[in-house]
């Protein structure tokens, strides 16, 4: 598992050789349920046998304590199958995020949010090796603390942690909460990180950086969940462009870098054609999609993090 302090992303043949790890120590946790409903002891029965649990436990005849403790499964092989050590998952703090341990003293006035895409299929908290970088620049001229903020469901902050689509209200609460204290608060993430960090643009002070983010699910190739239903996509757009909208009005500077891949261009035309029917122009300034001509993929955090650009994009769209 990555230590959010030191890197950004992972390489996938890293999160290939956890994953398999978490499949066996999920497997060897759960031969006697494999044996007793007569399926084998490896990846292709632990995962019927996931299958067998999320259909008993979704039909409509399922009685309504079974439903319940759908949601909880569901949400505990979520909680399971992720690299993030911190506990709960969901949420880490980093108070003066990279700098030396004897170096902490005094409380930052600043805050950065930093949210997790898909990863490559695990989720991890993300941005820790730039944002480091960046403090330990910035050190004795105002450094800042960081909130990592991740969603195991891969549900696009939708699911909260019981495994109930409650998931905005509770992440938006506890990022009100974790923003309270601070002077200055800026949001930053990539792909379904990028939609988060967008999706909670309302709670920034200062700036968001989203990377190729998601606007509208309809149609997306990288939403996968089978219950991410047509009113649940809907309602997430909806409340994504809200607010935009509540940040923009508080001169709060949106800021979305992409390649040219033909999705991530269309969702930012929705957010723009979005900006340019209900807002202002003064306030329609506020937000800039800035394109990276030589991405023609979907990644294009990384591909800045591999031309050596992540971090000095970071320190100037977030400061």
């Amino acid at each position: 598992f990555n230590d959010a302090s030191k890197g950004d992303f992972i390489p996938e043949q890293l999160d290939l050789e956890i994953l398999g790890r978490l499949y066996y120590s999920a497997i060897r946790h759960n031969e006697k349920y494999l044996e007793e409903v007569g399926l084998t002891p490896d990846h292709g029965g632990f995962t019927a046998l996931l299958a067998l649990c999320c259909a008993v436990s979704s039909t409509q005849i399922s009685i309504a304590r079974m439903r319940k403790d759908g949601a909880k499964f569901e949400s505990a092989i979520s909680n399971h199958f992720n690299g993030i050590t911190a506990p709960g998952c969901r949420f880490l703090f980093s108070q003066r995020h990279g700098i030396a341990s004897a170096q902490k003293s005094g409380r930052s006035t600043r805050l950065i949010v930093a949210f997790s895409s898909l990863g490559n299929g695990l989720v991890r908290h993300e941005f820790g090796g730039s944002l480091a970088k960046i403090n330990n620049q910035l050190y004795g001229d105002g450094i800042f603390d960081v909130l990592f903020v991740a969603d195991p469901s891969q549900s696009w902050y939708q699911k909260c942690s019981n495994g109930s689509f409650y998931g905005f209200e509770e992440y938006e609460q506890r990022i009100r909460v974790a923003s309270k204290p601070y002077d200055q608060v800026s949001l930053v993430g990539d792909s379904m990180g990028g939609s988060g960090a967008l999706l909670f643009s309302h709670l920034a002070t200062e700036s968001v950086v989203a990377f190729s983010p998601q606007v509208d699910l309809d149609g997306d190739v990288h939403v996968s969940r089978y219950d991410m239903t047509t009113d649940i996509r809907e309602g997430f757009r909806e409340r994504l462009l809200r607010s935009v909208d509540e940040a923009t009005t508080k001169r709060v500077s949106i800021i979305v870098h992409r390649g040219v891949e033909k999705d991530d261009v269309r969702h930012t035309d929705r957010l723009m054609s979005h900006i340019s029917a209900n807002a202002s122009e003064s306030v329609a300034g506020h937000v800039k999609i800035i394109e990276h001509a030589d991405c023609d993929h979907h990644q294009i955090a990384v591909h800045l993090k591999r031309k050596g650009q992540l971090a000095t994009i970071l320190r100037h769209n977030l400061f």
